[in-house]
């Protein structure tokens, strides 16, 4: 027969089976307690009527109102949050009269219309140094490929200059002569195009104000440019006016100009390799920090007129809870103070310039980040720009490949423009316009601001900190009644009551054993 065993109890299993029911059922105990005091003390509405109400249908209906509006202000304080994490931004108009002697000068290009200048091409073909001749090459081909030159700036691939071109890149590569090389021996200098400049009510050199700047419409002459690394082609650094300083301010508006240049008409014969239809200039104005580019403000100044420029600045700016934002959620780029300046202007030029490399393996004449001039592009690349030119300059803005966010930061000008004939000679106005009696056809160009204001700006996000807190205090004030101090009563029950409790009744149940 099977023995029956009969284990024996452990009297110690038992004593610690009782202790552990006995602790919870203190616990139980001492949270109902706290629930009960936190109930009738609470600033919480409506939290009182679960424990005090007389029967326990109005019990439970109290605590499925207080569960639903619980669940409610929960999921709407999410949706505040979420919206914050989003960091929805506005940009809002801070002020119309904004002081515009708090607005920095723009950059200031002029360029002429052409490219050659017949004078200094006579001196290239019969210098002291005469040219090597390839042997299937004449010295003809030396002008007429010159005469074509405007399918670097403008290509077109037109069919009859691709021969040209072709000639005169062999006559260059004879005599090492890089296509840099041959626009700065032939193009017009600055002191052809200016006659006299006056900066700030002050007759004034201009060699000092104006400095050759590389742009896609040639060499021409920059004022107060900050962002050309190159003040020729064959230089990789500007002169010290062109890149240092700071930014330049002005109390003059209206009639008093900030600057005032007297142009010099351009020659007949300099018309051989002209890429504007007139005999105006082009006008370029951007902000110091951007290169003359395709965003910049430009416009056509008549020869022979005199001109006024008004512009009306508009300064941009991020709140402090913009720029602490990550990049990725402020969607904005803003400028470190140990690197270079960021703007999205110069960023979309670069990558342009890459985009050309990729198709061509080689940077414009005019790209001012290239890494020698040899990586420039040459006459024999023409072809190839002209077949990509339309999907360059079509690239969106917010090109993936590009990644140029918008400037957190910046200066945009607008301008209105006056002209009428220039006749100094018969009203003798002063000493600026006495050049312009002895220079024909002359051109006088003022800029200025258009009046004492401007227009300030802030980037700034929708809902900040400042005002998610005072969101989610009103969710949760509109469904429960409630404020920062039930934060503190809730803890203040909860765990520090509820302790004191637990210790009471754990020393009650000490001193009875």
């Amino acid at each position: 027969m099977n023995k029956l065993k009969i284990n024996k109890l452990n009297p110690d299993n038992i004593i610690l089976n009782n202790e552990y029911s006995v602790n919870d059922k203190n616990t139980w105990c001492a949270l109902v307690q706290v629930y009960q005091d936190f109930s009738k003390e609470s600033t919480v509405h409506g939290i009182k009527y679960t424990t005090q109400a007389k029967t326990t249908v109005e019990k439970f209906l109290w605590l499925t109102v207080v569960v639903i509006s619980l669940v409610a202000s929960s999921e709407l304080a999410n949706k505040f949050y979420k919206r914050h994490e989003s960091a929805n931004m506005r940009t809002t108009v801070v002020s119309n009269q904004f002081p515009s002697l708090r607005i920095a000068i723009p950059a200031f290009t002029i360029c002429q219309g052409y490219l050659v200048s017949a004078e200094r091409l006579e001196a290239l073909t019969n210098g002291k140094t005469p040219l090597k001749i390839p042997a299937d090459a004449r010295a003809s081909d030396l002008e007429r490929g010159v005469a074509h030159l405007r399918e670097i700036v403008h290509p077109e691939g037109e069919r009859r200059a691709i021969p040209e071109l072709e000639r005169l890149q062999r006559i260059l590569d004879a005599n090492g002569m890089s296509l840099a090389g041959l626009l700065e021996a032939v193009s017009p200098r600055c002191g052809d195009l200016l006659a006299g400049c006056v900066y700030e009510g002050r007759l004034e050199a201009c060699e000092r104000l104006f400095v050759p700047t590389v742009t896609s419409h040639g060499i021409c002459c920059s004022f107060n440019n900050a962002a050309q690394k190159r003040s020729s082609l064959s230089q990789r650094k500007g002169s010290e006016a062109a890149t240092s300083g700071k930014d330049r301010y002005s109390i003059n508006f209206g009639s008093q100009y900030i600057m005032s240049v007297l142009l010099k008409s351009s020659k007949v014969e300099d018309r051989l390799a002209s890429f504007a239809y007139n005999t105006g200039y082009k006008i370029l104005i951007h902000e110091r920090h951007t290169l003359p580019g395709p965003n910049s403000l430009d416009f056509v100044v008549a020869s022979g007129h005199e001109t006024i420029v008004s512009l009306q600045g508009t300064l941009l700016t991020s709140s402090p809870e913009v720029l602490d934002l990550p990049t990725h959620q402020r969607e904005c780029r803003k400028s470190q103070r140990s690197s270079s300046i960021y703007r999205s202007e110069n960023c979309y030029m670069r990558c342009r310039d890459r985009a050309i490399r990729r198709s061509c393996g080689c940077v414009p004449f005019y790209a001012n980040d290239a890494e020698s001039i040899r990586d420039s592009c040459n006459l024999t690349h023409v072809p190839c720009l002209a077949r990509i030119v339309s999907n360059v300059n079509s690239m969106p803005l917010r090109n993936p490949g590009c990644d140029c966010l918008p400037d957190c930061e910046s200066t945009r000008y607008t301008a209105s423009i006056t002209g009428q004939p220039l006749e100094a000679a018969k009203f003798k106005p002063g000493r600026f316009f006495e050049l312009a009696q002895k220079i024909p056809n002359s051109t006088a160009l003022h800029l200025t601001f258009a009046d004492q204001t401007a227009t300030l700006e802030r980037r700034e996000l929708v809902l900040s900190w400042i005002n998610l807190v005072s969101s989610l205090g009103g969710v949760f004030s509109l469904f429960l009644g409630c404020s920062f101090i039930s934060v503190i009563e809730f803890f203040y029950f909860f765990f520090y009551q509820l302790i004191l409790k637990l210790k009471f009744k754990n020393t009650r149940n000490d001193i009875q054993k």
